[in-house]
């Protein structure tokens, strides 16, 4: 359910704020969906463990604001506050921005996702246990496909230190009010300075050229990413998107909730390699072998694992809000 707040507008003809209040699906845990994907680093994400809180700067409809969202009396709440100076009126606000917010956040925590088939799994493998008590299995996404696959581009033969840099300078000079950028605001810069103030390397030919595609309306995400779509060709659609490949097409499929396919990057090499295989080198096959007993959910085993393995350590040590 969605609502305007019935709070008093902060200025004759401001926007109001809008509260979403969602049903939490079976075993939902907001704090392991948060921090179940490296993207709660990411800005324009800030997420507080100890006020259970996760918010963003989020742009809807050309307005910007700030989003909120936790679980409060064994629902999701989700805030989303206009910025005081914005004017437009309330009419005119309707009811297609109040959908296209409650889309978004059940996009980004993966409401809609049914887990369940992966926990039954899950309970019976022995390095899996953890994960039903624990309410792992669902991935946060950002708001937008658009958003992911910049960030997922943004992964790509680098640190992750060096992403997490590179997405908050993007945010940083590209996007409203800290939100992140839509592709018109993206395309509005050259590939140079995107290059040189975003620190993109050559990931700005493949970010701006996303950008312009779908501002010109040249990709449409919307028939590339139909979910009535076999995973199969959902998978291939991904590649046709630019700077996506195998590896970032198995990512996006995942924050689907699709899992068939593993995305094998270094840090997928190295912890099956350790962790399975006493450190000997094997080949790509012999590791992904390894998880298909899991079917459909061979991403998610795997994710699990290396998750439950590093998590800990991608804590900010002060415990404060993370912001990129």
């Amino acid at each position: 359910m969605v609502r305007q707040r019935s709070a008093k507008p902060l200025s004759a003809g401001s926007i109001p704020a809008v509260a979403s209040n969602f049903p939490l699906p079976p075993g939902f845990v907001l704090e392991p969906t948060v921090e179940s994907h490296g993207w709660y680093l990411l800005a324009p994400f800030r997420w507080s463990r100890k006020e259970r809180v996760l918010r963003r700067s989020e742009q809807l409809d050309g307005v910007a604001g700030e989003l909120t969202v936790a679980v409060k009396r064994r629902r999701l709440e989700a805030i989303w506050t206009p910025a005081p100076e914005q004017t437009r009126g309330a009419s005119e606000y309707g009811k297609a921005l109040e959908n296209e917010l409650e889309r978004r956040v059940r996009r980004m925590l993966q409401l809609e996702v049914d887990i369940s088939p992966f926990v039954d799994m899950a309970s019976r493998s022995e390095s899996h246990s953890w994960v039903a008590a624990a309410g792992f299995g669902r991935l946060l996404c950002g708001t937008t496909l658009w958003e992911d696959a910049v960030k997922i581009i943004a992964t790509t033969n680098t640190t992750w230190r060096q992403t997490v840099r590179m997405v908050e300078l993007l945010v940083a000079k590209c996007g409203m009010a800290n939100a992140f950028p839509t592709p018109e605001e993206v395309a509005r810069f050259s590939e140079a300075e995107l290059q040189q103030d975003c620190r993109l390397g050559y990931r700005a030919k493949t970010i701006r050229a996303l950008a312009t595609g779908i501002a010109g309306g040249e990709i449409a995400l919307d028939t590339i990413a139909d979910p009535e779509q076999p995973t199969i060709e959902l998978y291939r659609s991904y590649q046709r998107l630019p700077g996506i490949g195998p590896y970032g097409a198995a990512h996006l499929l995942a924050m689907d909730g699709r899992h068939d396919f593993i995305a094998v990057d270094s840090e997928f090499r190295r912890f099956v390699r350790e962790t399975h295989h006493g450190g000997r080198r094997v080949s790509d096959k012999a590791m992904l072998r390894r998880y298909a007993k899991w079917g459909r959910w061979k991403y998610l085993a795997y994710w699990s694992e290396l998750w439950n393995s590093v998590a800990e350590r991608l804590q900010p040590a002060d415990g404060l809000d993370t912001a990129g």
